[in-house]
């Protein structure tokens, strides 16, 4: 599990579709780009074994927390990703990594760093006090590559459950060097079971469809205007 692969994938690999028709598509060298920056920007703050990254997503999983997790799972630390509303705080210390208007909660206070990014996909920066770090302007200065040695050596806990997330099906299941085929589509964050399958479909070139605040029927529809559904993650009604 590395770069590798989708930094030579073409065409849109992550689609991010939020609220109110935000939307963004990333190709696959574009999120390996991200990646890097990301290992650059939580590089200052001592990225590695020691590091944890809590990653509460309250309002669903957005394609900046997708790059955050990878940055940090890649580059050998820790990412406890959030289930409850609100989510408890890992102990010991840890850095946060949440949306605008999230950075106050009580759930954050004992973060050593608290990491905010503004959500509209094309946001440039983030309107917070200088106590809180803006994602969106900080880690646009950090380089599109990385001298790191990025050996998916991370942990991953979602909730309190252990994920073992470098053994995917998708790329165990797939003949060498091929791209994994169809299209994963989450509606909400997907469950501790289904995060193996999602970054290694993802870290494998194959689309991800993120669809955030969208109605089920809307999301049924774009993603069958994209290709083959290979997968539904996250919570759903239907």
């Amino acid at each position: 599990m590395d770069l590798s692969v989708i930094a030579r994938t073409g065409g849109p690999v992550l689609l991010w579709r939020g609220p109110d028709h935000d939307s963004l598509d990333l190709t696959g060298p574009v999120i390996a780009n991200w990646v890097n920056k990301g290992v650059g920007l939580f590089g200052d703050y001592d990225l590695g074994p020691d590091f944890t990254l809590f990653v509460p997503m309250p309002n669903g999983l957005h394609w900046r927390e997708v790059v955050a997790i990878l940055s940090v799972l890649l580059a050998g630390g820790r990412v406890v990703v959030g289930e409850a509303t609100p989510s408890i705080a890992p102990e010991g210390d840890f850095h946060a990594f949440v949306p605008l208007g999230s950075e106050t909660e009580e759930s954050f206070v004992d973060a050593e760093e608290i990491f905010v990014y503004n959500p509209p996909a094309l946001a440039l920066s983030t309107p917070v006090a200088a106590d809180f770090i803006d994602v969106n302007s900080s880690i646009r200065a950090y380089p599109d590559v990385t001298s790191r040695r990025l050996d998916a050596s991370g942990v991953l806990e979602v909730g309190a459950e252990p994920v073992d997330w470098t053994h995917s099906p998708t790329v165990t299941g797939s003949a060498s060097g091929s791209r994994p085929e169809g299209l994963l589509v989450s509606h909400s964050t997907p469950r501790a079971d289904e995060w193996a399958r999602f970054l290694g479909h993802l870290l494998g070139g194959g689309e991800v469809l993120l669809a955030n605040g969208m109605a089920e029927d809307r999301i049924s529809h774009l993603a069958g205007t994209l290709g083959e559904v290979r997968g539904r993650l996250g919570s759903w009604t239907k």
